[in-house]
This record gives C-alpha cells, sequence and structure tokens, in this order.
C-alpha cells in the first residue's frame, strides 16, 4: 500500500473531494461525518506505526495543500522559532492545518507541517524561496515541499 517514499516520512496525506468522500466515507459513522464541516475538500493525513495506523481527517476549504518536510540535525527551541519565523514570513502560519516532528534513534529527526498555500499563491511566491528560507534556518539538514492533490478514487 505505502510506497517507498510514503515510508521515509512520518505521515502522508492524501486529499479527497467532498463528492468522493459523501460516496465512500471508509466506514466512518453517519452522524461523524455529518459533524464533519461542509466543504469541497478533506485532507487525509496518515501516521502509520508498527501495528496502527492513525488517521486525522481535516476539512479544507481549496485543493491548494502542500507538505513540507524538513530533515534536523536535532530539535531545539531556537529550530523551532526558526521553522516559526518562515511560516509566519510567507503567512503559512495563518493556513497550517497539521504539524508534527519526531525523532527516530536520535538521528533520523523530522518536522513536517500541512499547510493551506493558498498565500504563497495570492502573493506570487514561489516554492523554491520558501524551501530556501527554511533550509537557511540552523540545524535544518533538507527540506522537500511536496503537493499533496485531489485524487478520486
Amino acid at each position: 500500500m505505502e510506497n517507498d517514499e510514503e515510508k521515509k516520512q512520518i505521515s502522508y496525506g492524501k486529499l479527497m473531494q467532498k463528492k468522493d468522500f459523501d460516496e465512500n466515507a471508509l466506514g466512518i459513522p453517519k452522524n461523524v461525518r455529518e459533524k464533519l464541516k461542509s466543504t469541497p475538500y478533506y485532507l487525509f493525513i496518515f501516521i502509520p506505526g508498527d501495528d496502527i495506523i492513525k488517521l486525522s481527517i481535516f476539512p479544507c476549504q481549496n485543493n491548494d495543500v502542500k507538505k513540507i518536510l524538513i530533515r534536523l540535525k536535532e530539535f531545539s527551541p531556537d529550530l523551532v522559532k526558526g521553522i516559526s519565523d518562515v511560516l509566519k514570513k510567507f503567512n503559512l502560519d495563518v493556513g497550517t492545518i497539521h504539524t508534527t516532528g519526531l525523532c527516530f534513534e536520535a538521528i533520523n529527526c523530522f518536522y513536517e507541517t500541512y499547510v493551506d498555500a493558498t498565500a504563497l499563491r495570492k502573493e506570487n511566491i514561489s516554492i523554491e524561496k520558501v524551501r530556501e528560507e527554511f533550509l537557511n534556518v540552523h540545524r535544518v539538514k533538507e527540506v522537500k515541499i511536496i503537493d499533496i492533490t485531489a485524487k478520486s478514487i
């Protein structure tokens, strides 16, 4: 089910259109689905573990979702502040949907955030510019920005 790229991340996301969600609700009880906002898209974030998979569902107003996956040398308060400053600089802090961080064996540390990237498009800011700003944060090793696109199922 997972591809090799998904295995190298804390989580992976899929964006679903409302019509697909309504038609194929993955066994989610009707009363829970009714509590979700009536929005055109839903971001599903899967966090796989050894024996379980955590699933979070986020209603979204548009389909311009990006996952920013940052590989770190180590976690520190100044690193988190630096990442937060970059998000604020590009107004991505307002569109933050989900954020998490994790270290595997104290050497493979990752921070990831899913954002509504509408602000980038409106301001005509390139993804490469955002990536470069994150790379300038002390203790950041690598940055990948992944498009999360809506696909019919």
